[in-house]
This record gives structure tokens, sequence and C-alpha cells, in this order.
């Protein structure tokens, strides 16, 4: 009989569970924000709800366990391990190591958003066991819909496992855990990422397609997304709950982006103190969202344009000056 329990530290990202099982063990290592700040500048979304899609599917380009090369990552196919998997999990969080999984059914699943409500093949974190009560701890999203840790018994987890192997249905199992590697802030990967960020507009990605926005011009779509809820093409009951959270998380990054450069360079911390309103913004909007999914009110969808165009023109104006100190302290460098 054992129990261990591992650090939970907030990542950066959680809107989706894949974000997460890399974020939660990242924080191992003291210089994984760099790596995120390097790397996800950029978010995107489909267009396919202009044709009838109840989701504009935003997300990000990477930040899964695979794209993080300082995570050591060691696993097994559920198939083969569909008899064996707990004792796995065990010696993994024995070892230290955070698991990550993946092909498991909420539906048996207690604790998890659709426990005992819809079969759904999903992933999630295991943070920790307790053989005196029979349960392992989890990150993912609870019955509530919020991202936490909670313990669920070891049996319903097995249950939820084996009734997709049962189908043919396999996912994986992953020990995960930071190495000691040093992630350096690139300053011209962020300046590239930046400016490609800042390109797009309707012309580079028009209405007539169904594919990937990329860049600023996600605000418009995610307005448009907005305005196929008010009308009802998409209905309230099929809403995506996720979006505003993401557009939270990605504006807290890129202030932590702006703040990490200004101290790296030795700037004042002017742009920062000034992209704090598009946080803000940001926060304010999945609070009236998350109120519109409670009781449907088009005024509701009506401020969060207003929110939205405000973000956009501040990014605008905030990213253009970042995007040009960036350059000048680049040119320095080279000349130095």
């Amino acid at each position: 009989m054992g129990r261990v329990q591992l650090q939970y530290v907030e990542p950066m990202y959680s809107t989706y569970h894949w974000m997460a099982n890399s974020g939660i063990p990242a924080k191992q290592n003291a210089t994984s924000d760099n790596w995120f700040y390097n790397n996800t500048v950029e978010w995107r979304c489909t267009r396919k709800f202009l044709q009838g899609f109840t989701t504009p599917e935003m997300s990000l380009h990477t930040g899964s366990i695979w794209s993080m090369p300082f995570l050591e990552k060691a696993g097994i196919n559920t198939r083969f391990a569909r008899r064996c998997a707990l004792d796995l999990i065990k010696t993994m969080l024995d070892d230290g190591y955070y698991v990550a999984f993946s092909g498991v059914d909420d539906y048996y699943v207690k604790g998890k958003s659709w426990y005992q409500e819809q079969h759904f093949n999903h992933d999630g974190l295991i943070v920790g066991y307790d053989d005196d009560n029979d349960t392992l701890a989890i990150a993912a999203y609870d019955q509530r819909w919020i991202f936490t840790v909670f313990n669920t018994p070891q049996e319903c987890f097995m249950e939820g496992l084996q009734a997709l192997c049962e189908k043919s249905s396999y996912g994986g199992i992953h020990a995960v855990r930071a190495k000691d590697e040093v992630q350096e802030l690139d300053l011209k990967m962020i300046y590239e990422a930046v400016k490609g960020y800042m390109s797009s507009n309707i012309e580079t990605y028009p209405l007539t397609d169904t594919g990937t926005a990329n860049g600023i011009v996600v605000y418009d779509y995610i307005c448009m997304y907005l305005d196929k809820l008010a009308d009802g093409s998409i209905p309230h009951e099929r809403r995506d709950r996720r979006i505003f959270r993401l557009i939270w998380e990605h504006k807290k990054c890129m202030l932590g982006r702006i703040r990490a450069v200004e101290e790296k360079c030795q700037w004042d911390d002017s742009l920062s103190t000034a992209y704090n309103e598009v946080v803000a913004l940001a926060d304010k909007m999945r609070f009236i969202y998350s109120k519109f999914v409670i009781k449907y009110s088009c005024k509701d969808l009506e401020n969060i344009q207003i929110c939205l165009m405000r973000m956009k023109e501040l990014e605008i104006q905030l990213l253009n000056v970042f995007a040009e100190k960036l350059l000048t302290e680049l040119d320095d460098e080279k000349d130095s």
C-alpha cells in the first residue's frame, strides 16, 4: 500500500487537457516559461463554423508533450496495458513522473466532466495515487467544468480504459518529467512570430474558405462566431465553452512574454503596463461568456464583441511597438 502526490503548479495553458498534460510537468523546469514565450505567440481558429460547424476550434499550433524537447517521455499503448495499467501508473508516479493518459472513457471516471452523462474518449494527467483510499489524483476538467485536481476511484479509471479497449479504441499511458535543460528567451524567434501574428487579415484568410485562420484576424472570426450564436445559426446548447478561456490564457502568456523581454533587454515596464488592459478585457469577456452559457442573452454577446474589437485595437498598437523595439535590439546585437 502506498501514496504519492506530485506537485501541482498551474500550467501556462489548460484550455485543453493536452495543453495541461505538458504544461504541468514543464513547470518542473524553472525556465520552461521561456519555451512558451518563444513558441506560442501564434493562435488559430477554423472557419468551418461559417458553413454550419458549431465551433471555431480555437487552439495553439503547438504545446503538447511531443513538441517540448525538454520533456522526457516514455509510454505504452493502452492495448498492451489494459490489464496492468494501474501497476504501470503507480510505478511511474513512484519514480517521480507525471502520467499523461488518453483513451479513457469519461463516462466511467467519477469526477470527470462527462461522468455518467456521455461516452467520451478523453485524456488527462495523473498526479498521484492513494492506496489507502484506492484513488488516483487527476488534473482535468471536473463535473463543474473547472480545471482542477480531484480524486477518482482506481476501479473507475480502469473501467473507462478497458471499456474503450474492448471497442478496439486505444490511447496511451506516458510517463512525463522535465529535464534540467535551460530554455533561453529567443528574441529573434519572438520577433518573427509577432510579425507573423500581426500580418493576417480577411484577404489572407477569406470568408470563402473553411480552413485554419491564424494571427490577429482570429478576433474577427470570433466576432462572426458570436453573430452565429446570436442569430441562432449555432444553437445555444452547442456553443463552445472553451473559446474565451484560451483567449485569456493567450493574453496572459503574451503579457508574460513582454515582461520577460523587458527584463532581458532592460527596458522600462511601460509596454507591459499598457498591455495589462488587454488581459483585463480578456478576463472580463470570459466572465460575461460564462453568464451567457448559463442564461442566453444577445446583449452579453454584443458586449463581448465590443471587448474583442477593443483588444484587437490595443494589440495592434502595442505589439507593433513591441516588434519595433525587438528589431532595434536585434540590430544592436548585430552591430556589437
